[in-house]
C-alpha cells in the first residue's frame, strides 16, 4: 500500500511520487468494492492520492472523489470550511496552495528579525481563497498611575493593551489568479525554488516570495546557537540554519526534505531603489507550549509592558520540578514530586515548579528570543507571600530574577525580582532596583484568528 507522507514528490498533475505497483496489485485493487476502496483513499495523503489515480482508470475516478481532497483540507485548517469557495474543487484548492498548508495549519509563527523579532498569525480566507499571514501588534493604550500601599515609592501604571492584527498590509499573501483554471498555476516542486507574492501595499518595483526550508542536521561537533532557528530558549524539534547572507542558504533539494515548522520570506527591490535585500525565517510554536492546563495555568502567549520600548509579546513556559540522580552517568532527571506534595495540596496544582518567561518580539537591550524573567519556583519554595494590599490583594508574589542588558545586548545580567501572580491571565513582575511595576496579560490567539 501506498505511504502516508504528505511531503513527497509531485508529477505535473499534481502530488504523485511516480511509482506504479504491478498488475496483480491493480487488478486486486480494482474488484474491491468501492466503499472500501473510498475507505483505504481516505487515510492517504496528497501524494499517495495521486500515485494511486495514475495507476488505472478505475482508480483514478475513486481518487477524484472530492470528499478526499475536502477532508485533505479541512485536516490543515483550524475550523473545517464547507465549500471550496471560489475554486472548482477541493482538489483544485488543495493543489493551488501545496506545499503550502501547514502554514495556516500551525496558525502562529515568530521571527528572527533582529533584535525586535516579530510576531504573526497565518490563516485561511475561505471566502476570497487566499492564506494570508498578519503582524500581532499591541497598543498600551491610556494608562493610569496606581498606588501600592506598602511601596509607595514604586511607579505602577495599568496595562489594558489592546492586541490586535496589523491589517493594513499582510506580511505573507498567497492567492491564485485564476481560481476558475481547473489547472494550478504551480503543480510541479521543481517548477519554482521561490513562490511570488503579489502584495496590493508594496510600492512598484518592491517583490516579495516565500520559500519552504529543510530541517538542519547537526553533523558537526558544535554550532553556535546564534546561528539557529528557532533559538535554544524556545523548546523546538525542528532548527534551521538563520539566512544571514543574501542569498539565503539553499533550500532544499527534494520535497521530502521539507520541514512544515519553518518557513522564510524574502523582500527585495531594483537596484535603482538602492534597498537592501531581506530574509527574515519563521518558526512555529508546537500548541503544548502555549495551550495552558491545570497543571501550567500560567503557559501561554503573553503580551507586556515594557516603558519605553512598548508592548513585548513572550512566550511562557511552565516546567515540571526535578532535580538530578546525582551517580548516573545520564543525570537522568526526575520529578522532585514528593517534596512537593507536602508542602502544596491539590487546590495548588499549578502553583509550583519552574516559570520563565521567553521573549518572542524585543528590544535593542534584551532581543527576541532572550529570557525576559525566570522564577526558579512558584511553589512553596520560592513563595515569598500573599499580597495584601492594593492593587495585588490575593496575588501570589513569588522569587523572580529580571534579565537586564545595556544597548546592544551589552553587559547583560540578571537582578532580583519578585513575580506577582494576580490570575492565569494577569501577572505583574515587581523590578524591585529599578522601583517599577510592569504588567502583562495573555494574548486571545482564538480572537485573534477569527477577527474581521
Amino acid at each position: 500500500m501506498a505511504t502516508t507522507n504528505s511531503t513527497r514528490e509531485q508529477s505535473n498533475n499534481g502530488p504523485n511520487d511516480q511509482l506504479s505497483p504491478p498488475a496483480n496489485q491493480l487488478s486486486f485493487l480494482g474488484k474491491l468494492p468501492a466503499e472500501i476502496i473510498q475507505h483505504i483513499a481516505s487515510y492517504l495523503s496528497a501524494s499517495d492520492l495521486a500515485c494511486l489515480g495514475a495507476t488505472c482508470r478505475t482508480l483514478a475516478d475513486h481518487v477524484s472523489n472530492d470528499l478526499l481532497w475536502a477532508n485533505l483540507v479541512n485536516e490543515r485548517l483550524p475550523t473545517p470550511i464547507r465549500t471550496p469557495g471560489p475554486f472548482g474543487s477541493f482538489r483544485r484548492l488543495y493543489l493551488a496552495y501545496h506545499p503550502y498548508w501547514f502554514i495556516p495549519q500551525h496558525k502562529i509563527w515568530f521571527a528572527d528579525n533582529e533584535n525586535t523579532g516579530m510576531l504573526i498569525i497565518a490563516r485561511y480566507d475561505d471566502r476570497r481563497g487566499v492564506i494570508e499571514a498578519y503582524t500581532v501588534v499591541a497598543e498600551r493604550g491610556t494608562p493610569q498611575f496606581q498606588i501600592w500601599t506598602s511601596h509607595q515609592e514604586v511607579i505602577i501604571q495599568s496595562f489594558e493593551p489592546n492586541v490586535h492584527l496589523a491589517l493594513d498590509g499582510p506580511i505573507l499573501f498567497l492567492h491564485d489568479p485564476d481560481p476558475s483554471s481547473r489547472t494550478a498555476p504551480i503543480q510541479s516542486f521543481y517548477s519554482a525554488e521561490e513562490r511570488h507574492m503579489s502584495m496590493a501595499s508594496d510600492a512598484p518595483n518592491v517583490y516579495n516570495s516565500l520559500s519552504v526550508c529543510a530541517e538542519f542536521s547537526l553533523r558537526v561537533p558544535w554550532v553556535d546557537p546564534s546561528l539557529l532557528w528557532p533559538p535554544p530558549t524556545i523548546p523546538a524539534n525542528t532548527h534551521t540554519v538563520r539566512a544571514l547572507r543574501i542569498p539565503p542558504p539553499a533550500i532544499l533539494s527534494h520535497l521530502s526534505e521539507l520541514s512544515e515548522s519553518i518557513f522564510r520570506l524574502r523582500r527585495w527591490a531594483t537596484p535603482e531603489l538602492m534597498l537592501p535585500q531581506v530574509c527574515v525565517t519563521f518558526s512555529t510554536l508546537d500548541p503544548a507550549l502555549y495551550t495552558p492546563t491545570t497543571e501550567k495555568p500560567y503557559q501561554g502567549i503573553w503580551v507586556g509592558d515594557y516603558s519605553t520600548h512598548g508592548c513585548e509579546f513572550l512566550l511562557v513556559l511552565q516546567k515540571e520540578m526535578t532535580v538530578t540522580a546525582h551517580g548516573d552517568e545520564n543525570e537522568s532527571q526526575i520529578p522532585d514530586a514528593q517534596d512537593e506534595v507536602e508542602h502544596d495540596n491539590q487546590e495548588d496544582i499549578g502553583q509550583r515548579g519552574p516559570l520563565q518567561a521567553v521573549k518572542l518580539t524585543g528590544d535593542h537591550n534584551v532581543p527576541r528570543g532572550q529570557l525576559s524573567f525566570v522564577a526558579q519556583d512558584i511553589g512553596s519554595r520560592g513563595l515569598i507571600g500573599v499580597g495584601m494590599e492594593e492593587p495585588f490583594v490575593g496575588a501570589r508574589i513569588v522569587r523572580c530574577r529580571g534579565h537586564v542588558a545595556g544597548l546592544g545586548f551589552r553587559d547583560d545580567t540578571y537582578i532580583d525580582s519578585q513575580l506577582i501572580l494576580i490570575s492565569p491571565d494577569h501577572m505583574a513582575h515587581y523590578w524591585m532596583e529599578m522601583g517599577h511595576v510592569s504588567y502583562y496579560r495573555r494574548v486571545n490567539i482564538d480572537a485573534l484568528l477569527h477577527s474581521p
